[in-house]
């Protein structure tokens, strides 16, 4: 795979002279014949800028080199090539490669603009980077075209949040108060953004909401915990604190769309918090054939088969 990086090198930069000239093109023509054939070409240069350097991936185990390399190959075929690029972004993104999913998924949301999962990826992939403007603008992109994923509207209301916008985070949290199984995650939200205010109260009123809808959530307990002790109220965050203890794994919005990418994930620590999610979320049979791959790599990126212990003990209590 190493020989096959300085083409790549050529082909990125191949694409960014090619793209500069087709969009000196685009004023130039009229058309809607040569217009449609400018796009495609525009298309095919935003995918070959979309394809990133190869990273380094030494103590990874051998089945993702195998399926990088099926997917490369794949991207030299025409009819194949947008297809692999969002398997490529894919594999990237769940495994933690974020800077070369962002680059995959910023590609393909250029060239399938009517597609919600690039634009909710590549938010995912940089919600952690200190400004927050891509993050948003993403969760925006595709919020605009898939209104019905609750997920969406979550993590841009925590984006704003973490950007210190705090009335446009309400908005959001507001309306996902009104969807069905969201309710806690929405005051937890709420509670997030009031507590950056320092309007402690009110964020503690909103965590004591949200652990009313859901009590098996440690961040409901943790916040809480922390907001008692700045109000003063050491007795109460006392109990917060032990009933966070008393929760042995991590529960977080289930997101489907993140869920489905586990085959293309080859971090043991990764896949064990995959399989936690859905043992938490009744699927016993995924959680089992998530939690069996991970033990099965187990070692190759530090981890041992017994950290995966207690959400083995989650999975198996399942019926």
């Amino acid at each position: 795979m190493k020989s096959r990086l300085p083409k790549q090198i050529y082909f990125l930069i191949g694409a960014a002279v090619l793209l500069g000239i087709l969009l000196r093109q685009v004023n130039q023509q009229g058309t809607h014949s040569e217009s449609g054939k400018i796009q495609n070409a525009l298309n095919e240069a935003a995918l070959i800028s979309g394809i990133p350097s190869i990273p380094n991936l030494s103590g990874w185990p051998k089945d993702l080199f195998s399926e990088l390399k099926a997917v490369h190959a794949a991207l030299s075929d025409p009819a194949e090539r947008i297809r692999a690029l969002g398997s490529l972004g894919e594999i990237y993104f769940a495994n933690g490669f974020y800077g070369e999913a962002v680059q995959c998924f910023s590609a393909l949301s250029t060239i399938e603009p009517e597609a919600p999962r690039w634009p909710y990826f590549m938010g995912l992939a940089s919600r952690d980077y200190q400004d927050k403007s891509q993050a948003i603008a993403s969760f925006e992109q595709a919020l605009l075209l898939e209104k019905s994923y609750p997920n969406i509207r979550y993590e841009l209301g925590l984006a704003f949040v973490e950007s210190g916008h705090i009335l446009d985070s309400i908005t959001h949290f507001e309306s996902l108060a009104k969807v069905k199984g969201w309710e806690a995650w929405a005051h937890y939200g709420l509670a997030r953004g009031f507590a950056l205010e320092e309007r402690y109260r009110e964020a503690i009123g909103q965590l004591e909401r949200a652990i009313e809808k859901d009590s098996e959530v440690r961040e409901f307990y943790s916040l809480a915990e922390e907001l008692m002790l700045e109000e003063g109220d050491r007795v109460n965050a006392l109990k917060m604190g032990a009933m966070k203890i008393g929760l042995s794994y991590e529960k977080r919005p289930f997101d489907p769309w993140v869920q489905s990418l586990w085959e293309h994930c080859y971090d043991s620590f990764r896949l064990m918090r995959l399989a936690e999610a859905e043992a938490l979320a009744g699927n016993r049979d995924t959680a089992v054939k998530i939690l069996a791959k991970a033990k099965s790599i187990a070692g190759t990126l530090g981890y041992d088969a017994t950290s995966f212990d207690d959400v083995e003990k989650l999975v198996h209590a399942l019926k």
